[in-house]
């Protein structure tokens, strides 16, 4: 496990992002075929049109999609410098931007083409909010600390977990509370789904005190390199900690 680093931007970090163009056209051709409905807005302005995907062209990496029947809505589409769609698919929000769009022709009726997005990003609903980790089976982090605090691996109950990032709770403040600080090659161990190795940001922090006067510390930890499979891991948990927690509101346990 490697130290810790400080940043100040968060660019490249966000662990929903497709970037590999295969993967974009796969994701392209599912909203075609399902016949997905995108809001198709001009960024920064609140007008929007819903339209379709009509026709994915992975030879030119382009894509048609439907116009409005509003021609000054059009014109403002085909001058725009970025263009943002959204959708969901199979309950997933599907977010992506191109940087132009041009007028043409599909089955001789106005249309508007636009290019492969470089990204698309996808989001299921569970990774808006943020699971607790039951006492009776605790998952916890290891993070290696900066050669100044003893270089040592130091292991931190993990209080709750998100797709997008867990708190750890630090009552020693062992850790550097500064918000952008990273600490990089983590190792989450989650119960009966298996080791992510990730880096962590830290996002927030809270002091507490409990009212038997001892003080907590609770850093909110973005994850920050996450690869596809540790991602997959993760959400195999998420989703394990919601069914037990279903049955138990149910009776069944």
């Amino acid at each position: 496990m490697s130290t810790v680093t400080a940043h100040t931007d968060h660019e490249d970090d966000d662990p929903f992002l497709i970037t590999s163009m295969l993967e974009v056209q796969s994701l392209l051709r599912s909203l075609e075929e399902k016949g997905a409905m995108l809001r198709m807005h001009i960024e920064g302005r609140t007008v929007a049109i819903i339209t379709t995907i009509l026709e994915v062209d992975p030879d030119t990496q382009t894509v048609i999609v439907d116009n409005s029947t509003d021609e000054d809505f059009n014109r403002r589409i085909a001058s725009a410098e970025k263009i943002s769609f959204e959708t969901n698919l199979d309950k997933v929000r599907i977010q992506f931007s191109v940087p132009r769009a041009t007028p043409c022709l599909q089955n001789n009726l106005p249309a508007l083409q636009v290019p492969f997005p470089e990204s698309i990003r996808r989001v299921q609903r569970r990774e808006y909010y943020r699971v607790d980790i039951p006492v009776s089976e605790p998952a916890s982090c290891s993070i290696k600390l900066p050669a100044d605090a003893g270089g040592k691996t130091v292991k931190f109950n993990i209080k709750d977990i998100s797709a997008g990032g867990i708190s750890v709770l630090d009552n020693d403040h062992l850790l550097d509370n500064a918000m952008g600080t990273v600490y990089a090659d983590c190792q989450l161990d989650l119960p009966d789904a298996g080791t992510v190795i990730t880096s962590l940001r830290i996002m927030r922090s809270l002091d507490e005190q409990q009212n038997n006067g001892k003080a907590t510390r609770l850093l909110g930890c973005k994850f920050f390199n996450l690869s596809n499979p540790m991602i997959f891991i993760i959400q195999q948990y998420i989703g394990k900690l919601e069914r037990k927690l279903n049955a138990k509101r149910r009776g069944f346990e």
